[in-house]
């Protein structure tokens, strides 16, 4: 049991929503709002995927860990390091494969995100602005593999509406990957770990957050004047999103205190969930996006409050 929580921790088990909201609208557009098996798949691959992530984030960054999070799994030596290497290279191959036997193009973008999250986990994590352009992109690409995986091997191009919430979803994640290192800001700086409120300064990096997450709604709502929907009521979802982010962005942008980046951190999750899959509402009714994205939105935060491990 020890050991399974253990792995549990090392996932970051409270975050599970966040691969399947950012895949949901790649998949469900392009498939005209169908659940099919192949709509299951790519959450499924996004999911474990992401979890392997997050097992590779811990293995690369375990020496930084011995003094920035002592109790974590590999730090307080609950796991060895091959523990975690073997099970997450595992789920990447096995991630990869999956992926092929979808789709070519759906393979070579599991492969393209392997090789993002790597580049992340293992170079780009500590580099400051890298570090913040490198992630959102993989989350980004999630809407496009959903939507390879529905298309398959069959003629015919991405729906236009995946390119939007890709937009959307990767400047989104953008501003969220600024303000949330703030949690840490004073024992990252400490222990000469670089993020972008270090590299930037403290007022340019919250700019740059301001901006990209401005710039991620506008997105969002772009196709409600542009393009020639079934649905609009999706914008209900977008602005819901907007006011979980500006209420808890607020204080930070007023006082960066670690604190309020914990806060923001808190809101930026909400808003993630209810804003990654707004694009859904195009497909699907106000009620049945509502039974889709309110169920994971209370179990996270039911995960999060329940929860004693740092995420």
């Amino acid at each position: 049991m020890s050991r399974i929580k253990a792995y549990l921790e090392l996932i970051r088990y409270p975050l599970f929503a966040i691969p399947i909201v950012a895949t949901l609208p790649g998949a469900l557009i392009a498939s005209d709002g169908q659940l099919t098996w192949r709509v299951v798949a790519a959450l499924l691959i996004a999911l474990f995927g992401y979890f392997a992530g997050m097992i590779k984030n811990d293995y690369f960054h375990r020496e930084t860990d011995a003094y920035t999070n002592p109790n974590r799994p590999l730090p307080s030596h609950r796991l060895t390091p091959r523990q975690a290497l073997v099970p997450a290279s595992v789920i990447y191959a096995t991630c990869v494969i999956c992926g092929f036997l979808l789709s070519i193009k759906a393979g070579l973008l599991v492969m393209a995100l392997v090789a993002i999250s790597h580049l992340y986990n293992a170079f780009f994590k500590a580099k400051g602005i890298l570090g913040s352009l490198t992630l959102p992109l993989g989350i980004g690409l999630l809407n496009i593999f959903g939507a390879l995986v529905v298309i398959g091997n069959n003629p015919g191009n991405i729906p236009r509406l995946v390119w939007y919430a890709f937009g959307a979803t990767t400047l989104y994640d953008l501003g969220t990957h600024i303000t949330t290192t703030f949690k840490d800001i004073s024992r990252d700086e400490k222990h000469g770990i670089m993020t972008t409120p270090i590299q930037l300064g403290i007022r340019p990096a919250l700019l740059l957050s301001a901006f990209a997450t401005v710039l991620a709604f506008a997105v969002a709502l772009l196709p409600y004047w542009l393009e020639p929907l079934e649905q609009k009521t999706y914008a209900v979802w977008v602005i819901l999103g907007l006011l979980a982010v500006v209420i808890t962005r607020v204080p930070l942008y007023l006082r960066p205190t670690e604190k309020n980046g914990y806060f923001a951190l808190k809101g930026s999750m909400i808003g993630s969930i209810l804003f990654f899959p707004c694009l859904i509402g195009v497909k699907l009714s106000v009620v049945v996006c509502g039974a889709v994205i309110l169920p994971l939105l209370f179990v996270t935060m039911l995960l999060l409050r329940t929860s004693s491990q740092e995420v």
